[in-house]
Formats: structure tokens, C-alpha cells, sequence
């Protein structure tokens, strides 16, 4: 005998899956494609409310997205990990459309109007693009946007927009209280533009935090806080600056990877040895870190993860553009090596 009134359990059960997930799927919220087409196949086949309709809409409904970069993301080792993670989790789904485009300064704004008109783009994923002009300009535009990371800024954003990135600030400040009480580490200096995107800033933050705690003066001296113009790159321009310094501190904290590894050369062509000298700490884990002699502390974060993320917080704002803006933060785990 059929049952009269169909509930989400009832759907639930039927497929095998939990009750949140069958919720999500008829409420419009992101579950994977396939996942979503069980479940709205089941609703329409077992008789859940007027489901028959509604489930034909938004099977059929078709969907372009486009990732937004002020950069070749696939020439930089950390973004080629999300990038991949992206266009998988795209390919999981049957009816969206991954488009590309990356900004210059020549005219950028208009050329990138012509392109959400000609393709008729449903949201906007923002990877490295962290000038504040351009962030402004577009949240104006009223696409649901995810932003990877997002730029420091003491301006206040309203919009239709979500933020996703890696954890940094308690990961880096528990970190260094952890090298002050067993290492006895008595002085901490960053290196790299902590205005240069929230991340960088708030790692930043997390060593200031550390020391403040532990009851250590944080001296400008032993930091290396150059605008983004500067070659943090170039070990030989690293040097010189550090070769200046009045003393080393105990620890050098670098804004990333890329910036710990050239601090390294650095150290080395001045006959400084890690860690026995001064220990150096990294962030995000990329390949180099391991490679470089020694190799590199650091914190890792799954950046399989963060493409998946993105895609998903995505798609739940195309649905519901209405809901308030979120900063999502990953998880980041401290690796440590030989340089700590």
C-alpha cells in the first residue's frame, strides 16, 4: 500500500544516505551532481510534494563559472594543486562550465563586463587578485563571488561574496609559543609584505600574538617587511638586509614558502647555520619545501580540499545569493623538519 505522505527519512532510507544530504539536495543547497539527481529522481518517483516540477528546473538548469586571476595560476607550484582540485570537482558535475580569465591593467574592468555578458557567467571564482579597486568594482556587480583569500584592507566589504583560505593565524601563533617553551626562542622576526593579502597579515598577527603572550618584544629590526615590489625571491637582496641587521632573532617567520627557501640562501652565503643559528619557518608546504637544505618547517593545508571548497561554497551562493557573507577558514597543520 502506498504511503500517503512521503518524508525526507522516507527518501533517506530509500537511497541509503543520510537524511542532511537528501535535506541539502531538495532545499537547493550544493551536493554533488549525481548525488543530487538521486535524490531529486527518488523525490519525483516516490511522490514527495509537487516535487516532479521543481526537480526538472534545476536538473535542467545550466551554469558557467569563472575563475578570475591577476595571474598564470598554472606557472605557480601552490596553485596548480587547486586548480586541479577545481576542474575535478567541475567535472563531477553535469551542468556547469569552466571558464577562465586573467586580468592586466590595460582596460581590465571593461573587457571583463564584455565577457560576463557574452557568456552569461552564473558566479565568479577570485584566486591572487587582491587589489582593492578591482575587489570594490566587482562585488558591485552583484555576482556571487568566492574569493581565495582575500586582500588586507581596512575598507569593509558588503556584497554578494564568500571568502575561503587557510588558517593562519592560530596555526603560526601556536607554533611559536611552542618554540619559545621548548626551544627557549626569545625573538621572532617576519619576512615578507604582511599587507600583501589577509593570510600574510594574519600570520603575521600569529607571531606578534605569540610574543606578546609569552611576554617578548617584538623589535622591528629583525624583520624584513618590504612592499610586494621588493625581490623576496632574491637570496642576494635578502642578504644584504639581513647582513645589517644588529642581531639575528631566534627565529625568522616567512609569509610562505618561496620567501623561507630564499631566507635560507640567504642565511648560507652568510655563513649562518640552521638551525643552530636562527630557525626558519614557512608556510603552505609546497615541494621546494622539502628539497631545500635543510629541509623546510612549515604548515600544510589540503589543497585538494580548498578547490572542492571553493566550487561548493560557490554554487550554495548561485542558489541562495541572498545569504550573508562567510570567511571560511581550512585547517593547517604544522610539518616539521630540520629547520626548526
Amino acid at each position: 500500500m502506498k504511503k500517503e505522505k512521503i518524508t525526507v527519512n522516507d527518501i533517506a532510507e530509500y537511497l541509503g544516505v543520510s537524511r542532511n544530504t537528501v535535506s541539502k539536495a531538495l532545499n537547493g543547497q550544493y551536493v554533488p551532481a549525481r548525488t543530487r539527481d538521486k535524490v531529486l529522481n527518488a523525490a519525483i518517483e516516490l511522490g514527495y510534494k509537487s516535487y516532479r516540477t521543481i526537480a526538472s528546473e534545476r536538473i535542467g538548469s545550466h551554469r558557467r563559472i569563472v575563475l578570475l586571476s591577476s595571474k598564470m595560476l598554472t606557472t605557480i607550484t601552490y596553485f596548480i594543486h587547486i586548480l586541479r582540485s577545481i576542474e575535478s570537482a567541475v567535472l563531477d558535475e553535469d551542468n556547469i562550465e569552466l571558464l577562465q580569465f586573467t586580468a592586466t591593467k590595460n582596460n581590465f574592468f571593461d573587457r571583463f563586463l564584455d565577457f560576463l555578458n557574452e557568456n552569461n557567467v552564473s558566479g565568479i571564482i577570485c584566486i591572487e587578485l587582491f587589489q582593492p579597486t578591482w575587489i570594490s568594482k566587482l562585488i558591485t556587480l552583484g555576482y556571487p563571488i568566492v574569493f581565495f583569500d582575500f586582500p588586507f584592507s581596512n575598507s569593509i566589504y558588503d556584497g554578494n561574496f564568500d571568502v575561503v583560505l587557510p588558517e593562519s593565524f592560530n596555526a603560526v601563533r601556536e607554533f611559536c609559543i611552542e618554540l619559545v617553551n621548548k626551544q627557549k626562542c626569545k625573538s621572532f622576526g617576519f619576512v615578507g609584505d604582511y599587507t600583501h593579502c589577509m593570510s600574510f597579515y594574519e600570520r603575521y598577527l600569529g607571531m606578534r600574538e605569540a610574543c606578546f603572550l609569552c611576554g617578548l618584544k617584538v623589535k622591528p629590526e629583525h624583520s624584513v617587511i618590504e612592499n610586494d615590489a621588493f625581490p623576496y625571491g632574491n637570496a642576494e637582496r635578502l642578504a644584504e638586509i639581513i647582513k645589517k641587521m644588529p642581531s639575528l632573532p631566534d627565529c625568522f617567520v616567512a609569509a610562505n614558502d618561496t620567501i623561507a627557501v630564499s631566507i635560507l640562501s640567504a642565511l648560507e652565503s652568510l655563513k649562518k647555520t640552521v638551525p643552530a643559528d636562527v630557525l626558519v619557518m614557512g608556510f603552505d608546504n609546497l615541494s621546494e619545501s622539502k628539497k631545500c637544505n635543510p629541509p623546510l618547517t612549515t604548515f600544510s593545508v589540503d589543497k585538494s580540499l580548498i578547490g572542492k571548497k571553493i566550487l561548493s561554497v560557490l554554487l550554495d551562493r548561485v542558489i541562495d545569493p541572498g545569504q550573508r557573507s562567510q570567511f571560511i577558514y581550512l585547517q593547517s597543520k604544522p610539518i616539521i623538519r630540520q629547520t626548526t
